[in-house]
Protein backbone atom coordinates (compact mmCIF):
# COMPACT_ATOMS: atom_id res chain seq x y z
CA UNK A 1 0.00 0.00 0.00
CA UNK A 2 2.86 2.56 1.12
CA UNK A 3 4.30 1.71 -2.49
CA UNK A 4 1.26 2.26 -4.30
CA UNK A 5 0.53 6.05 -2.53
CA UNK A 6 4.20 6.84 -3.45
CA UNK A 7 3.49 5.93 -7.25
CA UNK A 8 0.87 7.96 -6.70
CA UNK A 9 1.96 11.53 -5.19
CA UNK A 10 5.88 10.87 -6.33
CA UNK A 11 5.41 13.73 -8.91
CA UNK A 12 2.53 16.27 -8.39
CA UNK A 13 3.98 18.95 -9.01
CA UNK A 14 5.20 17.94 -12.73
CA UNK A 15 1.67 17.18 -13.61
CA UNK A 16 -0.04 19.28 -15.87
CA UNK A 17 -3.55 19.50 -17.67
CA UNK A 18 -6.11 21.73 -19.46
CA UNK A 19 -8.99 21.53 -16.98
CA UNK A 20 -10.32 19.71 -14.41
CA UNK A 21 -13.74 19.63 -12.23
CA UNK A 22 -13.18 18.30 -8.64
CA UNK A 23 -16.22 16.50 -7.26
CA UNK A 24 -18.59 18.05 -4.23
CA UNK A 25 -19.07 14.41 -2.42
CA UNK A 26 -17.17 14.16 1.32
CA UNK A 27 -13.48 13.84 0.83
CA UNK A 28 -11.46 10.59 1.67
CA UNK A 29 -8.46 10.61 4.37
CA UNK A 30 -5.16 10.25 4.22
CA UNK A 31 -4.12 6.23 4.48
CA UNK A 32 -7.73 5.12 4.43
CA UNK A 33 -8.70 2.15 2.38
CA UNK A 34 -10.36 4.33 -0.52
CA UNK A 35 -7.00 5.86 -1.03
CA UNK A 36 -4.93 2.56 -1.22
CA UNK A 37 -7.96 1.33 -4.05
CA UNK A 38 -7.64 4.84 -5.95
CA UNK A 39 -3.82 4.36 -5.74
CA UNK A 40 -4.14 0.69 -7.45
CA UNK A 41 -6.22 1.84 -10.31
CA UNK A 42 -3.69 4.70 -10.63
CA UNK A 43 -1.17 1.94 -11.54
CA UNK A 44 -3.32 -0.68 -13.81
CA UNK A 45 -5.59 1.86 -15.46
CA UNK A 46 -3.34 3.53 -17.73
CA UNK A 47 -1.47 0.34 -19.02
CA UNK A 48 -5.51 -0.85 -19.79
CA UNK A 49 -6.36 2.09 -22.03
CA UNK A 50 -3.15 2.00 -23.82
CA UNK A 51 -3.34 -1.90 -24.69
CA UNK A 52 -6.93 -1.26 -25.62
CA UNK A 53 -7.93 -0.98 -29.32
CA UNK A 54 -10.45 1.68 -28.41
CA UNK A 55 -7.82 3.28 -26.32
CA UNK A 56 -10.67 3.08 -23.91
CA UNK A 57 -10.86 1.57 -19.98
CA UNK A 58 -13.18 1.12 -17.23
CA UNK A 59 -11.98 -0.38 -14.03
CA UNK A 60 -13.05 -0.90 -10.23
CA UNK A 61 -11.13 -1.30 -6.85
CA UNK A 62 -12.38 -2.04 -3.65
CA UNK A 63 -15.77 -2.58 -2.34
CA UNK A 64 -18.96 -0.41 -1.09
CA UNK A 65 -18.77 2.03 0.66
CA UNK A 66 -14.98 2.45 -0.06
CA UNK A 67 -14.63 1.37 -4.22
CA UNK A 68 -12.90 3.16 -6.59
CA UNK A 69 -14.71 3.50 -10.18
CA UNK A 70 -12.79 4.54 -13.04
CA UNK A 71 -12.54 5.63 -16.38
CA UNK A 72 -10.04 6.42 -19.01
CA UNK A 73 -10.22 7.40 -22.62
CA UNK A 74 -7.29 8.65 -25.07
CA UNK A 75 -7.91 10.71 -28.42
CA UNK A 76 -8.61 8.20 -31.32
CA UNK A 77 -5.32 9.64 -33.39
CA UNK A 78 -2.26 9.12 -31.08
CA UNK A 79 -2.23 5.36 -32.32
CA UNK A 80 1.69 6.63 -33.48
CA UNK A 81 2.83 7.02 -30.10
CA UNK A 82 1.82 3.97 -27.99
CA UNK A 83 3.41 5.48 -24.85
CA UNK A 84 1.16 8.56 -25.57
CA UNK A 85 -1.57 7.09 -23.88
CA UNK A 86 -0.69 5.78 -21.02
CA UNK A 87 1.73 8.66 -20.07
CA UNK A 88 -1.31 10.83 -20.90
CA UNK A 89 -3.52 9.32 -18.02
CA UNK A 90 -0.83 8.38 -15.57
CA UNK A 91 -0.35 12.38 -15.77
CA UNK A 92 -4.49 12.89 -15.21
CA UNK A 93 -3.90 10.84 -11.87
CA UNK A 94 -1.16 12.40 -10.58
CA UNK A 95 -3.14 16.04 -11.79
CA UNK A 96 -5.99 15.00 -9.86
CA UNK A 97 -4.07 14.90 -6.44
CA UNK A 98 -2.89 18.46 -7.15
CA UNK A 99 -6.02 20.04 -8.02
CA UNK A 100 -9.03 17.81 -6.57
CA UNK A 101 -6.79 16.71 -2.75
CA UNK A 102 -8.33 13.80 -1.55
CA UNK A 103 -11.43 14.27 -3.70
CA UNK A 104 -13.37 11.00 -3.58
CA UNK A 105 -14.39 12.28 -6.87
CA UNK A 106 -13.02 14.29 -10.44
CA UNK A 107 -12.79 14.35 -13.80
CA UNK A 108 -9.14 15.54 -15.46
CA UNK A 109 -8.84 16.99 -19.02
CA UNK A 110 -6.09 17.03 -21.01
CA UNK A 111 -5.22 17.25 -24.68
CA UNK A 112 -4.33 13.39 -24.93
CA UNK A 113 -7.10 11.96 -23.05
CA UNK A 114 -9.29 12.46 -19.84
CA UNK A 115 -9.88 10.58 -16.88
CA UNK A 116 -12.90 10.58 -14.12
CA UNK A 117 -12.82 8.52 -11.29
CA UNK A 118 -15.65 8.48 -8.38
CA UNK A 119 -16.90 6.83 -5.28
CA UNK A 120 -20.36 6.55 -7.13
CA UNK A 121 -21.17 3.82 -9.01
CA UNK A 122 -21.20 5.93 -12.77
CA UNK A 123 -20.30 2.98 -14.49
CA UNK A 124 -23.34 0.95 -13.66
CA UNK A 125 -26.06 0.92 -15.86
CA UNK A 126 -26.56 2.67 -19.38
CA UNK A 127 -23.95 5.84 -20.09
CA UNK A 128 -25.50 8.63 -19.39
CA UNK A 129 -24.97 11.09 -21.76
CA UNK A 130 -26.98 13.96 -20.41
CA UNK A 131 -24.96 14.17 -17.25
CA UNK A 132 -23.40 18.02 -16.94
CA UNK A 133 -21.35 17.72 -13.55
CA UNK A 134 -18.06 16.89 -15.42
CA UNK A 135 -18.63 19.87 -18.58
CA UNK A 136 -15.68 21.80 -19.12
CA UNK A 137 -15.52 24.83 -21.57
CA UNK A 138 -12.55 26.65 -23.52
CA UNK A 139 -12.55 29.07 -25.96
CA UNK A 140 -9.99 31.07 -28.36
CA UNK A 141 -10.60 34.70 -27.31
CA UNK A 142 -9.69 35.76 -31.29
CA UNK A 143 -12.63 35.94 -33.64
CA UNK A 144 -12.81 34.86 -37.35
CA UNK A 145 -13.30 37.63 -39.53
CA UNK A 146 -16.22 37.96 -41.25
CA UNK A 147 -20.09 38.48 -41.47
CA UNK A 148 -20.88 36.84 -37.76
CA UNK A 149 -24.55 35.00 -38.98
CA UNK A 150 -22.56 33.31 -42.05
CA UNK A 151 -19.19 32.51 -39.86
CA UNK A 152 -21.41 31.14 -36.83
CA UNK A 153 -23.74 29.07 -39.45
CA UNK A 154 -20.15 27.36 -40.81
CA UNK A 155 -18.93 26.33 -37.48
CA UNK A 156 -22.10 25.22 -36.46
CA UNK A 157 -22.57 23.01 -39.77
CA UNK A 158 -18.93 21.98 -39.49
CA UNK A 159 -19.55 20.64 -35.69
CA UNK A 160 -22.60 18.84 -36.94
CA UNK A 161 -21.24 16.79 -39.75
CA UNK A 162 -18.19 15.95 -37.57
CA UNK A 163 -20.66 14.33 -34.91
CA UNK A 164 -22.32 12.36 -37.59
CA UNK A 165 -18.67 11.10 -38.39
CA UNK A 166 -17.65 10.57 -35.07
CA UNK A 167 -21.30 8.47 -34.22
CA UNK A 168 -20.37 6.54 -37.74
CA UNK A 169 -17.37 5.25 -36.42
CA UNK A 170 -18.33 1.60 -34.77
CA UNK A 171 -14.91 1.13 -33.53
CA UNK A 172 -13.39 4.07 -31.74
CA UNK A 173 -16.61 6.71 -32.23
CA UNK A 174 -14.28 9.23 -32.92
CA UNK A 175 -13.58 12.03 -36.21
CA UNK A 176 -11.27 14.53 -37.38
CA UNK A 177 -12.19 16.66 -40.15
CA UNK A 178 -11.33 20.45 -41.70
CA UNK A 179 -14.12 22.98 -43.96
CA UNK A 180 -12.15 25.21 -46.40
CA UNK A 181 -13.33 28.77 -46.11
CA UNK A 182 -12.45 31.97 -47.61
CA UNK A 183 -11.05 33.66 -44.60
CA UNK A 184 -9.44 30.36 -43.03
CA UNK A 185 -9.28 26.66 -42.73
CA UNK A 186 -11.48 24.96 -39.30
CA UNK A 187 -10.52 22.04 -38.29
CA UNK A 188 -12.34 20.06 -36.06
CA UNK A 189 -12.39 16.98 -34.01
CA UNK A 190 -15.80 15.06 -31.93
CA UNK A 191 -15.20 12.06 -30.03
CA UNK A 192 -17.30 9.52 -27.68
CA UNK A 193 -16.35 6.83 -25.36
CA UNK A 194 -16.75 3.89 -27.24
CA UNK A 195 -19.09 1.76 -25.44
CA UNK A 196 -21.86 3.99 -26.75
CA UNK A 197 -23.94 3.61 -29.41
CA UNK A 198 -24.23 5.56 -32.43
CA UNK A 199 -27.25 7.06 -31.25
CA UNK A 200 -26.28 7.73 -28.38
CA UNK A 201 -23.64 9.58 -29.54
CA UNK A 202 -24.88 11.63 -31.84
CA UNK A 203 -27.14 12.60 -28.96
CA UNK A 204 -24.20 13.76 -26.52
CA UNK A 205 -22.33 15.76 -29.00
CA UNK A 206 -25.63 17.14 -30.56
CA UNK A 207 -26.60 18.35 -26.61
CA UNK A 208 -23.31 19.36 -25.31
CA UNK A 209 -22.59 21.72 -29.24
CA UNK A 210 -26.17 22.91 -29.22
CA UNK A 211 -26.04 24.11 -25.50
CA UNK A 212 -22.46 25.94 -26.04
CA UNK A 213 -22.37 26.70 -29.34
CA UNK A 214 -23.69 30.22 -29.66
CA UNK A 215 -23.51 33.28 -31.61
CA UNK A 216 -20.44 34.63 -29.70
CA UNK A 217 -18.73 31.39 -29.30
CA UNK A 218 -19.42 30.12 -32.54
CA UNK A 219 -17.50 33.18 -34.37
CA UNK A 220 -14.41 32.07 -32.24
CA UNK A 221 -10.89 31.00 -33.69
CA UNK A 222 -11.04 27.95 -31.52
CA UNK A 223 -12.90 26.19 -28.45
CA UNK A 224 -13.93 22.96 -27.11
CA UNK A 225 -16.03 21.32 -24.46
CA UNK A 226 -15.46 18.22 -22.49
CA UNK A 227 -17.87 15.85 -20.51
CA UNK A 228 -17.26 12.49 -19.49
CA UNK A 229 -19.27 10.81 -22.04
CA UNK A 230 -18.00 12.85 -25.22
CA UNK A 231 -16.16 16.13 -26.48
CA UNK A 232 -15.60 18.36 -29.39
CA UNK A 233 -12.96 20.79 -30.57
CA UNK A 234 -12.57 23.22 -33.36
CA UNK A 235 -9.55 25.12 -34.28
CA UNK A 236 -7.96 27.54 -37.13
CA UNK A 237 -4.71 25.23 -37.05
CA UNK A 238 -4.76 21.23 -37.77
CA UNK A 239 -4.43 20.11 -33.83
CA UNK A 240 -4.92 16.12 -34.71
CA UNK A 241 -2.23 14.15 -36.40
CA UNK A 242 -4.75 11.55 -37.95
CA UNK A 243 -4.57 12.34 -42.10
CA UNK A 244 -6.34 9.38 -43.16
CA UNK A 245 -9.34 9.33 -41.55
CA UNK A 246 -9.78 13.43 -41.72
CA UNK A 247 -13.37 14.14 -43.41
CA UNK A 248 -13.56 17.25 -45.79
CA UNK A 249 -16.65 19.11 -44.74
CA UNK A 250 -18.14 21.97 -47.42
CA UNK A 251 -19.26 24.60 -45.97
CA UNK A 252 -22.73 25.78 -46.47
CA UNK A 253 -22.16 29.56 -47.02
CA UNK A 254 -18.94 31.34 -47.78
CA UNK A 255 -17.28 33.54 -45.25
CA UNK A 256 -16.92 36.88 -46.52
CA UNK A 257 -13.46 37.83 -47.12
CA UNK A 258 -12.23 40.72 -44.09
CA UNK A 259 -8.61 42.22 -43.49
CA UNK A 260 -7.26 38.80 -41.74
CA UNK A 261 -5.06 38.93 -38.79
CA UNK A 262 -1.59 37.58 -39.80
CA UNK A 263 -1.68 34.05 -38.75
CA UNK A 264 -4.83 34.02 -41.19
CA UNK A 265 -3.16 35.08 -44.76
CA UNK A 266 -5.55 34.79 -47.36
CA UNK A 267 -4.94 31.77 -49.78
CA UNK A 268 -5.27 32.65 -53.29
CA UNK A 269 -5.45 29.37 -54.13
CA UNK A 270 -9.00 29.84 -53.11
CA UNK A 271 -9.89 32.66 -54.95
CA UNK A 272 -12.35 32.47 -57.50
CA UNK A 273 -11.40 34.16 -60.79
CA UNK A 274 -13.67 36.50 -62.40
CA UNK A 275 -12.96 34.71 -65.98
CA UNK A 276 -13.31 31.67 -64.78
CA UNK A 277 -16.84 32.35 -63.70
CA UNK A 278 -17.93 33.86 -66.83
CA UNK A 279 -16.50 30.58 -68.61
CA UNK A 280 -18.87 29.02 -66.12
CA UNK A 281 -21.73 30.77 -67.08
CA UNK A 282 -21.12 31.01 -71.14
CA UNK A 283 -21.02 27.15 -70.92
CA UNK A 284 -23.80 26.62 -68.83
CA UNK A 285 -25.93 28.60 -71.36
CA UNK A 286 -24.44 26.90 -74.42
CA UNK A 287 -25.46 23.49 -73.13
CA UNK A 288 -29.25 24.56 -72.43
CA UNK A 289 -29.06 26.27 -75.82
CA UNK A 290 -27.82 23.16 -77.63
CA UNK A 291 -30.55 21.33 -75.50
CA UNK A 292 -33.59 23.22 -76.33
CA UNK A 293 -32.07 22.83 -80.31
CA UNK A 294 -31.98 18.82 -80.19
CA UNK A 295 -35.21 18.66 -78.59
CA UNK A 296 -37.18 20.87 -81.02
CA UNK A 297 -35.35 19.15 -83.61
CA UNK A 298 -36.93 15.72 -82.76
CA UNK A 299 -40.11 17.51 -82.20
CA UNK A 300 -40.01 18.60 -86.03
CA UNK A 301 -39.05 15.47 -87.15
CA UNK A 302 -41.81 13.54 -85.12
CA UNK A 303 -44.61 16.20 -86.18
CA UNK A 304 -43.31 15.28 -90.21
CA UNK A 305 -43.32 11.60 -89.83
CA UNK A 306 -46.96 11.57 -88.54
CA UNK A 307 -47.90 13.84 -91.62
CA UNK A 308 -46.87 11.53 -93.97
CA UNK A 309 -48.67 8.95 -92.22
CA UNK A 310 -51.56 10.34 -92.42
CA UNK A 311 -50.95 11.37 -95.57
CA UNK A 312 -49.84 7.83 -96.68
CA UNK A 313 -53.11 6.42 -95.21
CA UNK A 314 -55.50 9.06 -96.84
CA UNK A 315 -53.86 7.70 -100.45
CA UNK A 316 -54.46 4.43 -99.55
CA UNK A 317 -58.01 5.13 -98.58
CA UNK A 318 -58.39 6.75 -101.64
CA UNK A 319 -57.41 3.74 -103.83
CA UNK A 320 -59.19 1.21 -102.00
CA UNK A 321 -62.79 3.43 -102.33
CA UNK A 322 -62.01 3.65 -106.20
CA UNK A 323 -61.53 0.18 -106.15
CA UNK A 324 -64.71 -0.47 -104.13
CA UNK A 325 -66.75 2.00 -106.60
CA UNK A 326 -64.91 -0.10 -109.66
CA UNK A 327 -65.72 -3.77 -107.91
CA UNK A 328 -69.61 -2.09 -107.84
CA UNK A 329 -69.47 -1.55 -111.20
CA UNK A 330 -68.76 -4.73 -112.54
CA UNK A 331 -70.93 -6.00 -110.48
CA UNK A 332 -73.87 -4.13 -112.45
CA UNK A 333 -72.47 -4.67 -115.49
CA UNK A 334 -71.43 -8.82 -115.02
CA UNK A 335 -72.32 -11.64 -113.01
CA UNK A 336 -70.03 -10.63 -110.82
CA UNK A 337 -71.26 -10.32 -107.49
CA UNK A 338 -70.27 -8.54 -103.99
CA UNK A 339 -71.70 -9.80 -100.77
CA UNK A 340 -72.09 -7.70 -97.50
CA UNK A 341 -70.20 -8.54 -94.25
CA UNK A 342 -73.52 -9.11 -92.42
CA UNK A 343 -74.33 -12.03 -95.32
CA UNK A 344 -71.00 -13.64 -95.08
CA UNK A 345 -71.81 -14.15 -91.08
CA UNK A 346 -75.05 -15.78 -91.74
CA UNK A 347 -73.86 -17.82 -93.94
CA UNK A 348 -70.68 -18.96 -92.42
CA UNK A 349 -72.83 -18.97 -88.83
CA UNK A 350 -70.66 -16.03 -87.44
CA UNK A 351 -67.76 -17.79 -88.29
CA UNK A 352 -68.33 -21.00 -86.24
CA UNK A 353 -65.64 -23.30 -85.37
CA UNK A 354 -68.40 -26.22 -86.71
CA UNK A 355 -68.00 -24.33 -90.15
CA UNK A 356 -64.10 -24.08 -90.05
CA UNK A 357 -62.11 -25.95 -92.90
CA UNK A 358 -58.57 -25.49 -91.57
CA UNK A 359 -56.09 -22.38 -91.86
CA UNK A 360 -53.13 -21.35 -93.71
CA UNK A 361 -50.70 -18.59 -93.88
CA UNK A 362 -52.69 -16.20 -94.62
CA UNK A 363 -55.56 -16.88 -92.17
CA UNK A 364 -58.74 -19.54 -91.39
CA UNK A 365 -61.33 -20.80 -93.91
CA UNK A 366 -64.66 -21.70 -93.31
CA UNK A 367 -67.62 -23.23 -95.38
CA UNK A 368 -70.92 -21.72 -95.05
CA UNK A 369 -74.51 -21.72 -97.38
CA UNK A 370 -76.68 -18.69 -98.62
CA UNK A 371 -80.25 -18.67 -98.09
CA UNK A 372 -80.86 -19.56 -101.61
CA UNK A 373 -78.38 -23.32 -101.30
CA UNK A 374 -75.34 -21.73 -102.58
CA UNK A 375 -72.44 -23.10 -100.84
CA UNK A 376 -69.24 -20.81 -100.38
CA UNK A 377 -65.72 -21.18 -98.70
CA UNK A 378 -64.66 -18.27 -97.10
CA UNK A 379 -61.12 -17.27 -96.01
CA UNK A 380 -61.06 -14.57 -93.40
CA UNK A 381 -57.52 -12.99 -93.33
CA UNK A 382 -55.46 -12.53 -90.28
CA UNK A 383 -54.20 -9.15 -89.07
CA UNK A 384 -50.82 -10.39 -89.85
CA UNK A 385 -51.17 -11.98 -93.20
CA UNK A 386 -50.07 -8.82 -94.95
CA UNK A 387 -53.21 -9.01 -97.45
CA UNK A 388 -56.07 -6.43 -97.86
CA UNK A 389 -58.41 -5.28 -99.94
CA UNK A 390 -56.08 -4.99 -103.20
CA UNK A 391 -54.65 -8.25 -102.74
CA UNK A 392 -58.35 -9.79 -103.83
CA UNK A 393 -58.15 -8.49 -107.41
CA UNK A 394 -56.86 -10.93 -109.80
CA UNK A 395 -54.93 -8.88 -112.22
CA UNK A 396 -52.12 -6.05 -111.22
CA UNK A 397 -54.32 -3.81 -113.46
CA UNK A 398 -58.08 -4.32 -114.41
CA UNK A 399 -58.13 -2.67 -117.82
CA UNK A 400 -55.69 -5.25 -119.36
CA UNK A 401 -58.80 -8.04 -118.60
CA UNK A 402 -60.36 -8.85 -122.24
CA UNK A 403 -63.57 -7.19 -122.58
CA UNK A 404 -67.16 -9.29 -123.51
CA UNK A 405 -66.66 -7.45 -126.83
CA UNK A 406 -63.37 -8.86 -127.00
CA UNK A 407 -64.68 -12.34 -126.18
CA UNK A 408 -67.71 -12.20 -128.98
CA UNK A 409 -65.32 -11.19 -131.52
CA UNK A 410 -62.34 -13.89 -131.18
CA UNK A 411 -65.62 -16.73 -130.99
CA UNK A 412 -66.86 -15.05 -134.34
CA UNK A 413 -64.02 -14.49 -135.78
CA UNK A 414 -61.15 -17.49 -136.49
CA UNK A 415 -57.86 -15.00 -137.39
CA UNK A 416 -58.36 -12.61 -133.71
CA UNK A 417 -56.54 -14.26 -131.02
CA UNK A 418 -57.03 -13.30 -127.39
CA UNK A 419 -54.50 -11.42 -125.04
CA UNK A 420 -52.24 -13.93 -123.19
CA UNK A 421 -52.94 -14.30 -119.36
CA UNK A 422 -50.89 -12.90 -117.11
CA UNK A 423 -49.79 -13.84 -113.49
CA UNK A 424 -52.67 -13.34 -110.85
CA UNK A 425 -52.18 -12.02 -108.16
CA UNK A 426 -52.29 -15.11 -105.64
CA UNK A 427 -50.04 -16.99 -108.04
CA UNK A 428 -47.92 -20.51 -106.67
CA UNK A 429 -45.99 -22.60 -108.26
CA UNK A 430 -47.83 -25.54 -110.03
CA UNK A 431 -46.70 -28.91 -108.39
CA UNK A 432 -47.31 -32.47 -110.41
CA UNK A 433 -46.05 -35.14 -112.17
CA UNK A 434 -45.58 -34.93 -115.63
CA UNK A 435 -45.05 -38.19 -116.56
CA UNK A 436 -48.42 -39.39 -115.32
CA UNK A 437 -50.23 -36.42 -116.95
CA UNK A 438 -52.51 -37.37 -119.91
CA UNK A 439 -53.27 -34.19 -121.34
CA UNK A 440 -52.14 -33.24 -124.53
CA UNK A 441 -52.19 -29.64 -123.71
CA UNK A 442 -49.48 -27.61 -122.39
CA UNK A 443 -50.62 -25.01 -119.27
CA UNK A 444 -50.25 -21.05 -120.02
CA UNK A 445 -47.34 -18.92 -118.78
CA UNK A 446 -49.33 -18.62 -115.36
CA UNK A 447 -49.02 -22.74 -114.70
CA UNK A 448 -52.31 -22.44 -113.15
CA UNK A 449 -54.83 -22.36 -116.12
CA UNK A 450 -55.06 -24.83 -119.58
CA UNK A 451 -55.87 -21.73 -122.04
CA UNK A 452 -56.06 -21.51 -125.98
CA UNK A 453 -54.67 -18.73 -127.05
CA UNK A 454 -55.37 -19.22 -131.04
CA UNK A 455 -58.62 -17.93 -132.88
CA UNK A 456 -60.90 -20.74 -133.65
Amino acid sequence: MVMLLFILFMSPRSATAIGHVCGKEDNYTDNSTYQSNLASLAVTLPSNTNSSAQLFATATAGQPPNAVYALALCRGDITINLTACSACVANAFNYSQQACPFARSAAVYDDDCLLRFSGADFLAGPPNVTENATLFEFGNDATIRGEARLVGADVRDMLTQTAQFAAADEQRRFAAAFMDATATTLYSMGQCTPDLSADDCRECLRRIIAGTVNATTSTRLGGRVLVTRCNFRFEANRFFSDDQSMQRITPSSAISPATPVPALATNKRHRTKPWAIALFVASSALAVLTLCFIFYCRWRRRRDEKGKGRSRRKKRTNLLRGDEQEWEMEAELSDFSIFGFNQILEATSNFSEQNKLGEGGFGPVYKGKFPEGIEIAVKRLASHSGQGFIEFKNEENAFDRPTMLDVVAMLSNKTMPLVEPKQPAYFNLRVGNEEESTGTQSCSINDMTVSATAAR
